[in-house]
């Protein structure tokens, strides 16, 4: 898994095992993680901001912001555990919120308290998910379990 730019286009791919390459679309692509399974998360950006997305196994490209934004959306999905749920932050609301995207697709977003910048980085099997934030009196780092 990575990503890469030619002379008119960024986008990422997916390397087997057995060297074989697959472009992952749409163009101008990151991805992020991949799971056990191999399903990919990363964000995919064109004129109107960036957008989360899940690529599973077998392909099927799913695209997803968390609800509440407007104007331009930046989502930015660093991690997915082996279920495949998903984290990482958005500008949705305001900026910038962590979310947890749930297998079913069902987003919450969260932040610490007194958060004015929440990135989450990693999530484990569990549901358990860490990172850091920004608050009026620096960086602190989190850890957020699951009800």
């Amino acid at each position: 898994m990575g990503d890469f730019c030619n002379a008119s286009t960024c986008g990422g791919f997916l390397r087997t095992p057995d060297g074989t390459f697959t472009e992952i679309p749409p163009d101008s692509n990151i991805p992020f993680d991949v799971n056990p399974a191999g399903a990919i998360t990363g964000n995919w950006c064109e004129g109107q901001g960036c957008h989360g997305y899940l690529r599973s196994p077998d392909g099927t490209f799913t695209s997803f912001d968390p609800p509440g934004g407007s104007g331009y959306q930046y989502t930015s999905p660093y991690a997915i555990n082996q279920a495949g749920a998903i984290t990482g932050y958005s500008n949705s609301g305001g900026c910038c919120h962590g979310f947890l995207r749930a297998p079913d697709g069902t987003i919450t977003t969260f932040d610490p308290p007194g958060s004015t910048f929440t990135t989450p980085a990693a999530i484990n099997p569990s549901g358990v998910i860490t990172g850091q934030f920004y608050s009026a009196t620096g960086k602190h780092g989190f850890v957020r379990i699951p009800h």
